[in-house]
């Protein structure tokens, strides 16, 4: 479950990563509400590594073992995200943490601590985006044949 779960978290966060590099070339970067698509990406890693993990084992996987693999995937994808976007504000576009700071979701500590700010917000939606990924896609992968109980 953690090869999987780290092989797939790597993927998602250069997924993630790929994602944002594209929006600064094409110069939507501080349009905020693009970051709904990191949902996406999260999304299809997560799902990406349930499936992974469901076929490794033949089809057999516990709800929590398969949940498990979607939480190792998103929180890893997450922190590596996290990690990159604090030290790529820090060390290449200032301007970046001017447009955030003016955002009321950061709050006013985000003129004292940026870096941990943006951190913490990147760290939040990543992860929750990531458990409710997993909760939702292992809906799906906890049976076998992905029928409905009792359904002809």
């Amino acid at each position: 479950m953690e090869k999987i779960g780290l092989k797939y978290g790597l993927f998602t966060a250069l997924g993630l990563i790929g994602y944002f590099l594209l929006m600064k070339i094409i110069g939507l970067e501080q349009i905020i509400e693009l970051r709904f698509l990191n949902g996406v990406i999260m999304a299809i890693g997560v799902t990406l590594a349930i499936k992974g993990f469901k076929d490794s084992k033949n089809g057999q996987i516990g709800y929590f073992q398969g949940l498990g693999a979607g939480i190792i995937t998103s929180a890893l994808a997450t922190v590596i995200f996290a990690v990159f976007m604090v030290v790529y504000i820090k060390a290449f576009d200032d301007n970046l943490l001017q447009v955030l700071a003016g955002e009321q979701f950061f709050g006013d500590r985000m003129t004292i601590t940026p870096g941990i700010v943006i951190f913490m917000v990147l760290m939040l939606e990543g992860i929750i985006s990531g458990f409710m990924v997993s909760f939702i896609a292992m809906q799906w992968f906890k049976r076998r044949d992905h029928k409905v109980p009792g359904s002809p």
